[in-house]
């Protein structure tokens, strides 16, 4: 889990900003007197107190006012390596054929692709981004990879049936989907390209990703103790692989095995470790009928399960859950929670996400990240 210190000053650039291009300015925000009292920009840090920090990449609570900075676009030279050292081709992964340089794997319109046979060939917008952005777009694979799989900063998108990611989109751009920290750069992001992306390009990414494995699944690990970790961005990096740090109500997520440069294989996927115990006990909180979930949601007498379905793969209109993030998966039910994310399907989550302690997300989110 090691990441070799030699190679962080472009890992940091490459992954300080990893997402989806027109950042905050394509979607100001009003000024605090006249936002809604949902708006998470305008709750007071005691508001917030429960905030699981770790899932949403942050040490510190959001204040009131506080904004998203814009996210970059084009392509994005490290500063702290010699400019012609960024553009040679020296790059490689195991089992390509390609080779590419670093500039190559901060440059938001092109999407590297070390293995193309092994997808079907990428629509446009996923390989470049939209075209109505012009020298601002973004590829949607930069954020969320050509198999679909996401970062733990963002989301794994790999299997999502096309309507509900053609319904997440329609939500980021009506303004229905945020995030409960205002400061969480790839969410303005990611609405200004909702704004700007046309039905045709919306709907072949629906399609490409829908298609997609987001292989390798994420790997889980019961423990006491997780490697020492440093926040890049909104994302974790493991300092070395002892663990060291006691692991408590919280969930470690990191990229799984040695990496001496980050170059972005389809291949390495994320593993997280988790608390012990917490698989379990996220199983009695997401199954039916059981006394857990029964507590948790007694007036709507609803678990994971019954949206979901039996193996969370799913159940029209309810998306698959099964072994997806967990950093993803307790985002979401927290946004839920403080109405940052209040989509059409939001009053079915809102009633059970409200009487979860964040203590309960990490378990939930622990068990359904174990599955297959």
């Amino acid at each position: 889990m090691t990441i070799m210190w030699r190679a962080l000053p472009f890992v940091l650039l490459w992954m300080g900003t990893w997402t989806c291009v027109l950042g905050a300015e394509t979607s100001p925000r009003p000024p605090p007197e006249s936002r809604s009292p949902d708006d998470p920009s305008a709750k007071a840090p005691d508001a917030l107190a429960d905030m699981p920090m770790w899932a949403y990449g942050i040490t510190t609570l959001p204040h009131p006012g506080d904004t998203a900075t814009p996210q970059g676009w084009g392509r994005q030279f490290n500063p702290a390596i010699d400019r012609d050292e960024q553009l040679k081709p020296v790059l490689h992964v195991a089992g390509s054929a390609r080779n590419y340089a670093r500039i190559d794997l901060t440059d938001w319109a092109n999407a590297v692709d070390w293995f193309p046979d092994e997808h079907a060939p990428m629509p446009d917008v996923v390989q470049h981004g939209s075209a109505a952005l012009r020298e601002k777009k973004r590829a949607c694979a930069i954020c969320y990879r050509v198999n679909g799989g996401g970062r733990p900063e963002n989301a794994p998108v790999a299997g999502l049936p096309v309507e509900y990611f053609l319904r997440q989109l329609e939500d980021f751009r009506s303004g229905r989907r945020r995030s409960s920290d205002p400061r969480k750069p790839n969410v303005p992001t990611m609405i200004g390209i909702a704004q700007a992306i046309s039905s045709d390009e919306a709907l072949a990414a629906a399609e490409y990703y829908a298609a997609q494995s987001g292989a390798p699944r994420i790997r889980i690990v019961e423990s006491d103790r997780a490697p020492p970790l440093r926040l890049h961005g909104n994302l974790f990096v493991a300092t070395s692989s002892e663990r060291t740090e006691v692991l408590t109500d919280r969930i470690a997520e990191v990229l799984d095995g040695e990496q001496e440069k980050f170059n972005d294989d389809p291949h390495v996927g994320y593993m997280a470790y988790v608390p012990r115990g917490s698989i379990e006990r996220g199983r009695a909180l997401s199954t039916a009928g059981s006394t857990s979930a029964q507590a948790v949601a007694p007036a709507a007498a609803q678990s994971c399960t019954a949206c979901h379905g039996a193996d969370l793969h799913g159940l029209d209109p309810a998306p698959p859950l099964a072994g997806r993030s967990p950093s993803y998966l307790v985002r979401q039910l927290y946004d839920f929670k403080t109405g940052a994310r209040d989509g059409g399907l939001a009053p079915l989550m809102k009633p059970i996400a409200s009487r979860l302690s964040t203590r309960q997300m990490t378990d939930i989110a622990a068990y359904i990240a174990s599955l297959p």
